[in-house]
């Protein structure tokens, strides 16, 4: 914002400075115009066709990064259900596992 004043003064005091006459010809017009004007107007229409050449290549910028972060939201939801799954059935495996070392303690282990 700062760096926006500073070229707006800028503007302005190179536009006060060149105050001599310029007579812009277009075609069949004619403008009789101090040079800082002409020079400034020349600049803003540049920037201004600048941002309009810019603004739909940053609209589908936009409109990808939205959807990449849909799909991220998605799959991350995707993975905490898996990660859930994997944890009820590593908490079953743990389960199996003590009903069987119980089992084998029960029966006197590995002898005949």
């Amino acid at each position: 914002m700062i760096i926006s004043f500073l070229i707006a003064a800028l503007a302005v005091i190179f536009a006060v400075q060149n105050s001599a006459s310029a007579t812009i010809h277009f075609f069949s017009w004619t403008f009789a115009q101090s040079q800082g004007v002409v020079l400034l107007s020349g600049f803003v229409a540049g920037f201004v066709a600048s941002i309009l050449i810019y603004l739909p290549t940053h609209i589908r910028n936009k409109l990808k990064i939205r959807r990449h972060e849909r799909r991220l939201t998605d799959i991350e939801g995707q993975l905490n259900v898996e990660r859930g799954k994997r944890e009820y059935i590593e908490r079953e495996h743990a389960a199996a596992l003590r009903i069987q070392k119980g089992n084998h303690m029960a029966t006197g282990g590995d002898l005949p």
